[in-house]
């Protein structure tokens, strides 16, 4: 694949749609979303699917002046897209994605509302601060709450638990790749390592916040700890741009198997294998397009 497709298609990060697809439709199961609304879900999960292609192609607008020192071959400062082209794109997409969450509810177009505003103060005002990973963990959060718009509350322990541990989860991502295209320290790959394992890990205590929890889902928590450990704690050992980029495509691929997780705990494993097939075609995508 080349071209302006190809080029649009690394824009958005076309692998990474599919794990903002599956926060929502996690968020969707675990709060009692039945396949009988599925006018509702698709609206939801296209609300989300463009928000976050908006949202990092504005974060390419926004680093453009660094990616030509640090990611030439990303598409704008490749010149494969315009900057002004880009920035349309990505406003355009931002409104679409606000659009359909409207469409579906109030409550979903406040949530969305919230996560376009988060989106755009992390890339435009926020991203080379230190709350920068905070941000982005809050935008996931806010992604997986947008699933869960139709709950009754999202204060509850049984709704917190799983969007708290999503926003240190990624929180941790952003932590661990901050610098990712040149030097990462063993500190900090290690403290964001051991952050996503133990967001995986703490997913566990669904199993006291839900009633009737399905608790065969540990067993695929436990196998995300050790596929999360074995990529983060290799990338410790040996801290290459190459070998800490390959650890964060594994982190934000996983993020499927994480949702998975939270499907498998409140409706069983059919509901969760619903979430990981989009394990494939992510993983497809993400052998011939970026990921980060």
């Amino acid at each position: 694949m080349n071209g302006k497709p190809r080029a649009y298609l690394d824009l958005v990060r076309a692998p990474n749609l599919f794990t903002a697809a599956a926060d929502v439709l996690a968020g969707f199961l675990y709060s009692g979303g039945g396949l009988d609304r599925w006018t509702e879900l698709v609206g939801l999960v296209a609300a989300s699917v463009f928000l976050y292609a908006g949202g990092v192609a504005l974060n390419d607008v926004c680093d453009v002046a660094r990616d030509r020192d640090e990611r030439p071959e990303r598409p704008i400062p490749s010149g494969r897209i315009s900057r002004r082209a880009a920035w349309r794109l990505a406003l355009g997409l931002l409104v679409i994605g606000f659009g359909f969450a409207a469409l579906t509810s109030t409550r979903a177009a406040m949530i969305a509302g919230s996560l376009t505003v988060a989106i755009v103060l992390y890339d435009a005002v926020l991203k080379s601060t230190p709350v920068a990973p905070a941000v982005m963990g809050l935008c996931r959060a806010l992604n997986l709450a947008l699933g869960m718009h139709a709950a009754g509350s999202l204060w509850t322990a049984a709704a917190m638990t799983p969007i708290g541990l999503m926003w240190v989860y990624v929180a941790s991502i952003t932590f661990f790749a901050r610098h990712e295209a040149g030097v990462s320290s063993a500190a900090r790959l290690t403290a964001g390592t051991l952050g996503v394992c133990a967001a995986a890990g703490g997913l566990s205590a669904i199993a006291w916040v839900r009633p009737n929890a399905h608790l065969g889902f540990l067993w695929l928590c436990g196998l995300l700890i050790v596929g999360l450990g074995y990529d983060g704690f290799r990338a410790v050992r040996r801290p290459s741009p190459p070998t800490v980029q390959a650890a964060v495509k594994t982190f934000v691929i996983s993020l499927i198997l994480f949702d998975a997780c939270i499907a498998w705990a409140a409706r069983g494993p059919l509901a969760a294998m619903l979430v990981a097939t989009l394990v494939l075609p992510a993983v497809v995508l993400a052998r011939i397009l970026r990921v980060t």
